[in-house]
């Protein structure tokens, strides 16, 4: 049986969590491509009614070398949380599991943590673990505050 590893990293936001949380849920799609092209090429809606829980995107985007997976939403609005899993793509040459969440945290009113984490199962022992996911969304997370601290 194959063994479900898991990876993750906090990064320290001066935006306030909620804030940070609403731009993921509604504005990821066309926002995110424009701030971050050398990563993300397109972020489309494919099946379902916007950005809401249970609708699958399709994501192509430049992780080390330009890729494109289809991901099924789960969005928890109670604990500021969204899950992509990837369903298809290039990812799952490597991975027969793929899960990226991130989850938002509020320090008071210091803005928040945002924790990162990545679940998966590698396709077999020679496959690399997914920290250059991390190191993306680590860059996206830290570009994202700067904007939303200076909007």
């Amino acid at each position: 049986m194959a063994q479900i590893c898991k990876i993750s990293e906090q990064v320290n936001i001066k935006s306030s969590a909620h804030k940070y949380y609403q731009f993921f849920k509604n504005k990821m799609d066309y926002v995110l491509v424009q701030m971050f092209p050398e990563i993300y090429k397109s972020c489309k809606v494919v099946e379902g009614n916007g950005y809401s829980h249970g609708s699958i995107i399709h994501l192509k985007y430049n992780a080390g070398r330009p890729e494109e997976m289809k991901e099924r939403l789960a969005i928890d609005d109670a604990n500021k949380s969204i899950t992509f899993e990837c369903l298809e793509g290039d990812a799952l040459r490597d991975f027969e599991v793929l899960k990226l969440k991130f989850q938002v945290f509020e320090n008071g009113n210091n803005g928040g943590t945002v924790n990162w984490s990545i679940e998966f199962v590698k396709a077999n022992e020679d496959v690399a673990s997914p920290h250059h996911y991390l190191l993306c969304v680590s860059k996206v997370a830290k570009g994202l505050d700067d904007y939303l601290c200076n909007n």
